[in-house]
C-alpha cells in the first residue's frame, strides 16, 4: 500500500501543467499548413505573444491517429508551430505565467528537417546555439513540447529549440501509477541510442549545442552522450557547449561512478540542479531503493568538472497552490535554476560569478546554493559583468 501511495506521487505532479490545454495538442487532429498563423485571436494588454517553430524528433511509434507509446528504431521528424503567451503584467518574464498552445504541425523527411534546422541557426554564439530538450516521465508529446518552450523562454535563450519525444504514458492511466513508472523507466532505458542519433545530427549542423534533460529524461540523455559509443566519440572530440541536468531521476551511485567522470569530456560545461523539497524524487528513491542523483547538488563529495547547484531556495513560477504545497520538481517552472544555467553556464561565465553578481552563495568544492528571490537578469560575461 505504501509503495502504491508513493507511486501516486510519482504519477500525479510532474505531468500536470496548468498553462497548457491538452485538447490543443491531440495528435489525431491533422495539421499541415505551417503558414497559417493569421487567425490568432488577440490577447489583453499586459501580455506578450510569440509564434515560433519547434523542431521535434521522436522514437515513439507513429500511426494515423498520432503517437503511440511503443519504442521504435526509426525516428519521426516534424515541426510544431507554437503560440506562447506571457502575461508580463503579473511578474518579470522568468516568473510570469506562460500559456503554450499548438498552432500547426507537420511531418517532414529527415533531409528536409535537417535543412530547416540548419537554416534556423543564425550564428554560433552562446545565445543562439541550438537547444535540445529531453522531457521526463509521464509527459504527452504536447506537454513535452510546451515544457521545452517554457524552458527556453524562462532561460532567455534565443537559439532554435529541438524537443526529443521519447515514449511515456499520459497523465491519467491505468492500472496503477507504479506500473506507469516502471513502463516509462523501461522506455527511457531503450531511448538513449535514438537521442544519440539526434544529437549527432544537430552537432553536424551546428557544433556547440546545448542539452537540457529533466528527471527521468536524464537517463536518456546520459546514455546518449556516454553509453552510445559513436556519440561519445563525437562529443569527446568536439564537446557540447553545455549540459544542464535538472532534478535527475538517476541513481546517485551510478551517476557518481559511471557518468560523472566522463561528462566533463563531452560538454564544455556541465551543471546539475536539485532541490531539497523535491518529494517526487524522494518517492523515487524509496521505490528504486537508491538515493537519486539530484541530492548530489546539496551534499556529498564534489564531482570534478560538474557544477552542483542547490535550487532549494531558487525562485519558481508555479501557480500558488503548487508553490505552497507542491514538489520543486518541474523544470518548466524552475525560473532561477534556468536563469542560472543560461546566464552562467551556457554563456561560459566563471562559476564564481554567481557570488559576484549576488545570485548564489558558494558552498565550496564546486557547489553553489541559489539565493532566495534573486534572478540573473541577463547573461554574464567572463568578467562577471552583465551583458547588455
Amino acid at each position: 500500500m505504501m509503495l502504491r501511495l508513493l507511486g501516486a506521487l510519482l504519477a500525479a505532479a510532474p505531468a500536470y501543467d496548468a498553462s497548457t490545454h491538452p485538447d490543443a495538442w491531440r495528435a489525431d487532429v491533422p495539421r499541415s499548413n505551417l503558414a497559417r498563423t493569421d487567425a490568432l485571436r488577440p490577447f489583453p494588454t499586459g501580455t506578450d505573444t510569440l509564434v515560433d517553430t519547434v523542431f521535434v524528433v521522436s522514437n515513439r511509434r507513429r500511426v494515423a491517429r498520432g503517437f503511440m507509446r511503443e519504442v521504435t528504431d526509426s525516428l519521426w521528424y516534424g515541426l510544431y508551430v507554437t503560440r506562447l503567451v506571457v502575461r508580463t503584467s503579473q511578474a518579470p518574464r522568468p516568473l510570469a505565467s506562460m500559456h503554450v498552445t499548438r498552432v500547426d504541425s507537420a511531418a517532414l523527411e529527415a533531409t528536409e528537417w535537417r535543412r530547416r534546422l540548419a537554416g534556423a541557426v543564425r550564428d554560433t554564439s552562446a545565445r543562439a546555439a541550438p537547444l535540445v530538450y529531453v522531457h521526463g516521465y509521464s509527459s504527452s508529446p504536447g506537454t513535452a513540447v510546451a515544457q521545452g518552450v517554457q524552458v527556453r523562454t524562462r532561460g532567455g535563450h534565443a537559439g532554435p529549440l529541438v524537443v526529443f519525444l521519447w515514449p511515456t504514458h499520459e497523465l491519467y492511466v491505468v492500472p496503477t501509477p507504479v506500473h506507469v513508472y516502471r513502463n516509462d523507466a523501461r522506455a527511457a532505458a531503450r531511448s538513449g541510442p535514438a537521442l544519440a542519433r539526434v544529437l549527432r545530427t544537430v552537432d553536424s549542423l551546428a557544433p556547440g549545442a546545448v542539452l537540457v534533460a529533466h528527471s527521468m529524461g536524464s537517463r536518456v540523455a546520459l546514455d546518449a552522450v556516454i553509453t552510445d559509443s559513436a556519440a561519445h566519440a563525437q562529443f569527446t572530440s568536439r564537446p557540447l557547449r553545455a549540459m544542464g541536468i535538472f532534478s535527475p531521476d538517476v541513481g546517485a551511485g551510478a551517476f557518481r561512478e559511471t557518468f560523472a567522470p566522463q561528462l566533463p569530456r563531452v560538454a564544455r560545461r556541465v551543471a546539475l540542479y536539485g532541490a531539497s523539497r523535491d518529494y517526487l524524487l524522494g518517492a523515487s528513491a524509496i521505490f528504486n531503493r537508491e538515493r537519486r542523483a539530484a541530492g548530489l547538488a546539496r551534499r556529498g563529495d564534489p564531482l570534478p568538472g560538474i557544477e552542483l547547484v542547490d535550487d532549494s531556495r531558487g525562485a519558481r513560477a508555479e501557480p500558488l497552490p503548487l508553490a505552497l504545497a507542491g514538489p520543486a520538481h518541474a523544470v518548466r517552472w524552475a525560473s532561477a535554476a534556468l536563469a542560472d544555467f543560461f546566464a552562467i553556464v551556457v554563456s561560459d561565465a566563471d562559476p564564481s560569478c554567481r557570488v559576484t553578481v549576488g545570485t548564489a552563495d558558494s558552498g565550496g568544492d564546486g557547489r553553489w546554493r541559489l539565493r532566495r528571490g534573486v534572478l540573473p537578469p541577463v547573461p554574464v560575461d567572463s568578467a562577471c559583468a552583465l551583458k547588455r
